[in-house]
């Protein structure tokens, strides 16, 4: 806490400002941490319900060929059957995008088609709601995080050649999947027949996000790195300087005991504001100062025309004035007299402290003192002896209390 304090105001405000935009800065990482997830997330939906959506319509298109064409299937074209076409395109499609690309069903006849539990439970869905037309997830497979899409299948009339009614299915396909114990036969027009799946790395994605997030934190810390530099340079210009200048001054005053030399104005601003009260202020001092001046002057006039010594010194002693008569009673310069304690004055031998010490004897008689004209016994620089009275009078000011003495010979020796 005192190395906070000692430090200047421009380091308190820059730390600050440095501070609360770091926070900022953490606050802004998170936030545009979710966003780059979110976006990298949309993305992965729209890439994956693109590469689905053309699965579909590669098998949409290829059944509507052969149907148009009447290409009749067999054993030997058992690759343009449009299930079987369309998984073989998948395949191909997903080792040059570096995705999983194919094709499930829970009615499946290759067992590559089982679908897995993630995608048994979206297939699920699909026929339990007809209304959802799409699904997906981020989801563990093979011990690796991964984004997970699945889009629906639905049985058109071309479908039903290999997957209608058993006995009206080409023969080659009732030798390859026995009706008896085939499960993918009788689907009627606009069942769910399957899915297009559709699984996508998070590695791929994570970097992607790891990019874009580095990207925007640089630009946004380079952001805040210009911020602060212009909220310290503002705090430089409008607050640190005006209040150096306004130190500086106090400063020059405190030194030079002069008043005249005002600040200028610059606005009508907090700083502004503090600056014409400042200088009001001295307006105020100058005319005090004047006052007292002139106050000095007659009292210094009266004490240095006065025929008797007076010599004013402050509670502990110290002597304050020292008039022209006093210099020639006791010998001393007023430069010699100022500062000197008022014992070394005094005649150790004096009657009147009766052997007590200088200290003890103030403190016991000052009452006596203040109230009556005292004889006291006085020693002069060449250590001569005199007696003169002493008539004691306090003093009380703003800054402190003083005595006042006027010493007067007795009337036998004038």
């Amino acid at each position: 806490m005192t190395v906070w304090r000692d430090l200047g105001l421009f380091s308190k405000t820059s730390i600050i400002i440095a501070l609360v935009l770091v926070v900022f800065f953490f606050v802004g990482a998170v936030v545009e941490y979710r966003q780059q997830r979110e976006f990298i997330i949309e993305e992965a939906i729209a890439k994956a319900e693109l590469v689905a959506a053309e699965a579909i319509r590669s098998r949409e298109y290829l059944s509507a060929q052969l149907t148009t064409g009447k290409v009749e299937l067999s054993l030997d074209r058992y690759g343009l059957i449009p299930v079987v076409a369309s998984q073989r395109i998948g395949e191909q499609v997903g080792i040059d995008l570096g995705y999983r690309i194919r094709q499930v069903s829970l009615r499946n006849r290759n067992p590559k088609n089982a679908p897995d539990p993630f995608e048994e439970k979206i297939l699920n869905r699909f026929i339990s709601n007809p209304a959802v037309d799409e699904g997906f997830a981020i989801s563990t497979l093979d011990k690796e995080q991964v984004f997970r899409y699945l889009k629906p299948f639905r049985v058109e009339e071309s479908c039903l050649v290999c997957h209608g009614v058993p006995d009206e299915a080409p023969g080659f396909i009732k030798q390859l999947f026995p009706p008896e114990s085939d499960r993918a036969y009788n689907y009627k027009i606009g069942e769910i027949i399957g899915a297009a799946s559709v699984t996508i790395p998070m590695e791929r994605l994570q970097q992607r996000l790891i990019i874009n997030l580095r990207d925007d934190l640089v630009a946004l810390g380079a952001m805040l790195l210009a911020l602060v530099f212009c909220l310290g340079l503002l705090t430089r210009v409008t607050v640190v300087n005006p209040l150096g200048r306004f130190n500086a001054s106090i400063e020059r005053i405190i030194r030079t005991g002069r008043f005249d030399q005002k600040l200028p104005l610059r606005g009508r601003d907090e700083i502004g504001r503090l600056v014409a009260a400042f200088n009001e202020m001295l307006d105020h001092l100058s005319e005090k100062s004047r006052h007292i001046e002139e106050s000095e002057q007659r009292y210094r006039a009266l004490t240095e025309s006065a025929r008797n010594p007076i010599i004013s010194f402050l509670a502990n002693g110290q002597i304050i004035l020292f008039n022209r008569q006093a210099e020639k009673v006791f010998g001393y310069s007023k430069r010699e007299a100022l500062g000197l304690h008022i014992r070394q004055l005094i005649d150790p031998d004096c009657p009147s402290l009766d052997g007590k010490d200088f200290d003890e004897f103030w403190q016991g008689e000052l009452s006596e003192l203040l109230s009556e004209t005292r004889m006291i016994s006085c020693r002069s620089r060449d250590g001569s002896a005199m007696q003169l009275e002493l008539s004691l009078t306090e003093v009380e000011t703003e800054g402190g209390g003083f005595y006042t003495s006027v010493l007067r010979r007795p009337p036998t020796e004038r």
